[in-house]
This record gives structure tokens, sequence and C-alpha cells, in this order.
């Protein structure tokens, strides 16, 4: 279910010694260079992170979910407990998630920033797999992730993955740092394919179908 891929320029596959322990894991990332462009819905994906219950494992008063989701780079979510520190997301229904987006700025934050992150997703909070182990080095930008079902051999089965419950853990922050900070995180599903053709019936006969279109 994992993928190693590579999205806009921002996810790097690591094969450096000093990663080699953690790079036989096949859900595992080298996230270095993060990209100033925000994500945004299109014509392939929209956005459902308001169609979720979203809660924190802690938080700091004023820096809780809705600094997280208010589409400001200048807010965050600050953790204020121990590690590891998770952000829940819960749908009511099982959703098709095809990729998860986080802006981090170690520039401004320094050791609040994410260094080791899992994501994970299931049915619920006692039935996670994960499927993506994140390293980020110093990183700053928005990290986009596609997750991807794949089959035993590492096949893509489907562009996406099947879920109700998404968690993002936070298991290690840059230079041993206690808290998090997170400014944002987006979360995005593929469109249904909707066709105009699909929308008007199908004529069989030669008199219906030349007055089927408008000329």
């Amino acid at each position: 279910m994992a993928d190693y891929g590579n999205n806009n320029n921002v996810i790097e596959q690591s094969n450096s010694s000093s990663h080699m322990d953690l790079s036989i894991n096949p859900n595992y990332v080298h996230a270095h260079l993060g990209s100033p462009q925000v994500p945004e819905a299109n014509s392939q994906r929209r956005e459902i992170g308001d169609l979720a219950v979203w809660t924190l494992s802690s938080a700091k008063p004023g820096n809780g979910v809705e600094q997280l989701r208010d589409d400001q780079i200048s807010t965050f979510w600050q953790s204020d407990g121990t590690q590891p520190h998770y952000v829940n997301i819960q749908f009511l229904k099982k959703m098709r998630v095809q990729e998860v987006s986080l802006y981090l700025d170690f520039k401004t934050d320094e050791s609040y920033t994410p260094s080791k992150i899992s994501i994970r997703v299931g049915n619920s909070f006692y039935e996670l797999q994960e499927v993506k182990l994140i390293e980020f080095e110093e990183p700053i930008g928005w990290f986009t992730f596609q997750l991807q079902e794949k089959g035993t051999s590492g096949q893509i089965l489907k562009p996406y993955i099947k879920t109700m419950f998404v968690q993002i853990a936070i298991i290690q922050n840059q230079h041993s740092g206690r808290d998090t900070h997170i400014r944002q995180i987006k979360i995005f599903a593929p469109r249904d394919k909707c066709y105009y053709s699909d929308m008007y019936p199908h004529f069989k006969s030669v008199e219906m179908t030349q007055f089927a279109s408008i000329r």
C-alpha cells in the first residue's frame, strides 16, 4: 500500500548509508525539499478535511485544530504533552484518500519541527496500519505524500487508499525537541469522474439521435 514516489520534487527516496536501516522499509521516504506552492483542489482532486472529525493527542491553548486548518502558514498546532504526538482524522464512512499535505517550517520552528512522522490508516484508532514512514531534514515548505493501494508484489492496484481513519504520528522532532509544530495539513481525495454525455439519455435510433444535440 505504500509508495516511494516523487511528487512535485518534494519527496526524495534516500539511498544514503545513514538511512539504510530505514530505507529497507517499503513505506520509507526521506523528505528534504519542500514546495512553496500551496496544494489546492483541482479537476483531479478535492480537499476532504472538512468532512472529517479532527482530534489531537494534546494542544497548547490557542494552537489546536482551528490553527492547523485555517489556511494560514503563520499559525500552527503546538502539542503539549509527551511524544509521540498524534493528529487523528476520522471520517463517517470510508473515503478514498489520495494525498496528505503538510506545511513545516524549520527556519521558524527549529526544534519544534518534526524529524520523523508515520502516516497510518485503518477503520479506527485501534486498527491502524503504517503506510508512510517519513524522515525530514530541516524541512521548509509544503510536503505532499501520495497514498496508493498496492498488491503483495508492489504493483499499484489503486491510486488511493480507502479508509475511515488517518493518523499522522509525530515520532521525533528536529534536535530532539519535545513538543511539535505543524502549520497546516490538507487531505485530498480523487474527484469522481463525471462526463456530460452521462447526463443525457442514449438514443439508439437515427431519428432520435439527430435531435439529441443543439446545433
